[in-house]
């Protein structure tokens, strides 16, 4: 109980030691890239707080890993490696940090929506300057993205000077709209005229119709970007499930290099074990970034499997 506890303080101080020092880093160098923005200077290093916050989430496996870097040097430097590495158990030592694991799981799989809501807090900062009488509303259902943007809108007399519509399917512009021939009735927009991309191809379109349904859905909040999902549950449910799995074992797969037998050994190539960590890092950023329509269950099963076979690896040999 009381090395459960050292250990647990030990990382909670390695933590707070690169937490940070990277934020000092990303701090740095955002604010340096924000000085050139039209902001007040204080304005700047709220911008800047934001970003550096933003990264974190982005790539939160980096100080678990940067941790777990700083502990184990401590560790070898006092010989206090050899000492728990020869009464403890790898099973009970990965107990014993189960609850950080767990920690660090839940970020990877919740930190879409904490950037996200990082990501409103920036655009509220640069709305209010720049972008006061404009909506955005974004649904999405798959692979599919329809982005509708109002522009010159007066929420009070309901009235709206420009109206652009585009579809994205798999990063591509399928098709697009744009208005400014626009009235309001009965809470709908309609159009007038307007203009259209499709097939590759600009043509005029000189009719009477409805563009978008019940506007109160807009002006009834006061964020500039509504967004709207209508993935699947059940496709929703798998994503989550695999997440879970996939983010798990890449923790476990990082935990057991650094708590394995062969790091006790002075002898031990340390750049070789930097570059396998690396590796593992690298797959672990890449691979969700990678979509494969008509393989991608596949892929990402793939992807779990690799790091199953690493994780059984690496416990074959302790």
């Amino acid at each position: 109980m009381i090395l459960s506890i050292y250990l647990i303080k030990k990382f909670f101080n390695a933590f707070l030691v690169c937490g940070g020092v990277s934020y000092a880093i990303f701090f740095i160098f955002s604010l340096i890239g924000n000085l050139g923005e039209k902001f007040s200077f204080n304005s700047i290093l709220y911008l800047s707080a934001l970003n550096s916050f933003q990264i974190f989430t982005f790539i939160p496996s980096h100080l678990y890993i940067l941790s777990f870097c700083l502990i184990i040097m401590h560790l070898k430097s006092k010989n206090e490696l050899i000492i728990i590495k020869e009464y403890i158990e790898l099973n009970k030592l990965l107990l014993i940090i189960f609850p950080i694991l767990v920690l660090f799981v839940f970020v990877e799989i919740k930190k879409d929506s904490f950037s996200a809501h990082i990501e409103k807090m920036k655009l509220y900062l640069s709305n209010s300057k720049n972008f006061e009488d404009t909506k955005i509303f974004i649904s999405t259902d798959g692979d599919k993205t329809k982005y509708s943007i109002f522009s010159k809108v007066d929420s009070k007399n309901e009235t709206i000077n420009q109206y652009l519509e585009f579809d994205v399917e798999n990063q591509k512009v399928k098709r697009g709209e744009i208005s400014n021939s626009l009235n309001v009735e009965n809470n709908n927009l309609f159009s007038k005229e307007s203009i259209i991309y499709e097939n590759n191809n600009f043509h005029y379109e000189f009719l009477n119709k409805k563009l978008f349904d019940n506007l109160t859905s807009i002006w009834g909040t006061n964020a500039e970007k509504i967004i709207k999902n209508n993935a699947n549950n059940k496709n929703s449910n798998y994503k989550i499930f695999h997440s879970i799995l996939f983010h798990s074992f890449f923790y476990f797969c990082i935990s057991m290099i650094f708590l394995s037998k062969k790091l006790v050994n002075r002898n031990l190539n340390i750049i070789k074990i930097f570059f396998v960590t690396l590796l593992i890092f690298l797959y672990h950023l890449l691979i969700p970034k990678i979509i494969i329509n008509n393989f991608y269950l596949f892929f990402q099963s793939l992807s779990l499997i690799v790091f199953i076979l690493i994780f059984f690896k690496a416990k074959k040999y302790e």
